[in-house]
This record gives C-alpha cells, structure tokens and sequence, in this order.
C-alpha cells in the first residue's frame, strides 16, 4: 500500500484530480496517521494530514454532494477527529456527513459500490456493512 499511496501522492501533486484515484489517496493518507506505522508498515509522512484536507477540501469537504464520499470522509473523520484541528467540533462534523450519507444509501450508496475496489472498497464496505447493521 505504501509504494501505491507514493505513486498516488505523486499524481495530485502533479495536479491529476481523477475522482476514483483521489478517493484511494485520502484514504492512504488518512490510514498514514490513523493507525500506528508499526501495525500498516507505513513510512512517516508529515505531509499525510495536510494532504487529506486537501482533497476533503477538493470534493467540497462536508457539503459535498458526493455521497460515497461524504460517507468515507465521515467514518475516516470519526474515527480520528483528534488529528484534524478541534476534535468536537470535526467529530459534529463527521457525524452529520454520515448522517447525509446514509439518508440517501439505499438509492445512492448500495454496498456494491465498493466491489472490486481495492483496500479501499475492502474498508467501507465493511464499515457501510456495519451501519446498515445498525439501520
């Protein structure tokens, strides 16, 4: 994951805002610092948060009318609000953007939506698995 996440990084850097690719790079750059280095086997990165709120930023953060992204932006901000500035105040956030998400799943979000997409797919299908669980 981490040779993907550089050939990612290097591509926005570079100004490719391709949807399904800057997906992919917000959630490797959030799994940089949401988990420990010793459990991913990732390399530091003090660029990883800045990089995540730039492309929350990109998608129109939470009033983004994306609502796959909204959804794995909000799991992502919930779980590790505490590295993105006033930690109430992202995990509100978080929050409500997984309030939006969910409001519309069944029409716009089915769990197919993430078949066949990689660490990414694999991690909010089974994080969307959960929410339908709790319907």
């Amino acid at each position: 994951m981490e040779e993907t996440y550089k050939e990612l990084k290097a591509q926005w850097l570079a100004g490719d805002r391709d949807r399904e690719r800057n997906l992919n790079l917000m959630f490797l750059a959030w799994y940089h610092w949401a988990e420990p280095s010793f459990l991913t086997d990732f390399e530091e990165d003090s660029q990883a948060v800045g990089l995540w709120k730039s492309i929350f930023a990109h998608f129109g953060g939470d009033s983004s009318n994306d609502i796959e992204f909204l959804f794995a932006a909000g799991i992502m901000v919930n779980i590790a609000s505490y590295m993105l500035g006033d930690e109430d105040e992202w995990m509100q956030r978080g929050k409500a953007m997984i309030r939006q998400a969910m409001s519309v799943q069944e029409e716009a979000l089915p769990l197919s939506t993430f078949d066949n997409r990689g660490d990414y797919g694999d991690y909010f299908a089974h994080q969307l698995r959960g929410h339908l669980r709790r319907g």
